[in-house]
Parts: structure tokens; C-alpha cells; sequence
């Protein structure tokens, strides 16, 4: 049995629009509320705290993984407006054979975040 996709959430992330740096972190913010959101449907992913993305200067940052899947990290995602759209971006690349999901397809709102794009070990 493979394991499910994992989006990865960085939780010692400051948002890029902040003020300032935040306590709690704007990214340990960011994961308490997609995993709340999470918890009220059943998903296709499993959700991961990470210590650093090493995106900080386009925090707060996530990252896609999976079995013979692109992965991808994503910058600049605002805890207070994007949690439903990175829910769905995650579940579309969870249901995709090969973890791309077609720009036209992702969320308005993550569409232009895309710091990286990883190729598959397999």
C-alpha cells in the first residue's frame, strides 16, 4: 500500500505581509486551521507540520509530496483567506496520477505562488 500525499505546512513561518514576526508563528496558524478544515471532511492527503521550509522571505510556505509525484512548494499563502483554496489545490494534486495539477485547475488565489517544482524520485 503507497502512502497518501502529504501537504507539508511550514509552522515557524512569519507571513510576508506581516508587520512582524508573530507568536504564535503565522504558519503554525496557517496548519491549525487547515488541519481544523481538514478534520471536517475526509481527505486524500496527510497534513504535516515541517520545522523550516527555507522559503522565508515568501512565508508562510507549504510543500506537496508524494509517491512518483512532481512535488511543489508554495509561498505567500495568507492564513486568514486561503485555507479552503490550498484544502482543494491539496486534494486536486492528491487525486492527480503524477501531482500536476493544470494552472487553469489550481485556486485563483495560489495560482502565482509556485516557488518550486520537484521531479519524482520514480
Amino acid at each position: 500500500m503507497t502512502a497518501k500525499p502529504r501537504l507539508n505546512i511550514c509552522v515557524t513561518c512569519t507571513f510576508s505581509a506581516a508587520d512582524g514576526q508573530s507568536d504564535p508563528r503565522d504558519g503554525k496558524v496557517l496548519f491549525e486551521r487547515v488541519k481544523t478544515a481538514c478534520a471536517e471532511r475526509d481527505v486524500p492527503f496527510d497534513l504535516h507540520p515541517a520545522e523550516c521550509l527555507t522559503n522565508c522571505k515568501s512565508g508562510c510556505s507549504v510543500a506537496f509530496s508524494g509517491a512518483a509525484k512532481w512535488g511543489y512548494v508554495y509561498g505567500n499563502v495568507d492564513p486568514d483567506t486561503m485555507i479552503e483554496d490550498l484544502c482543494d489545490l491539496a486534494i486536486r494534486y492528491s487525486e492527480s496520477d503524477n501531482g500536476i495539477v493544470a494552472w487553469r485547475e489550481r485556486p485563483d488565489s495560489l495560482r502565482r505562488n509556485v516557488i518550486a517544482r520537484i521531479p519524482p524520485l520514480d
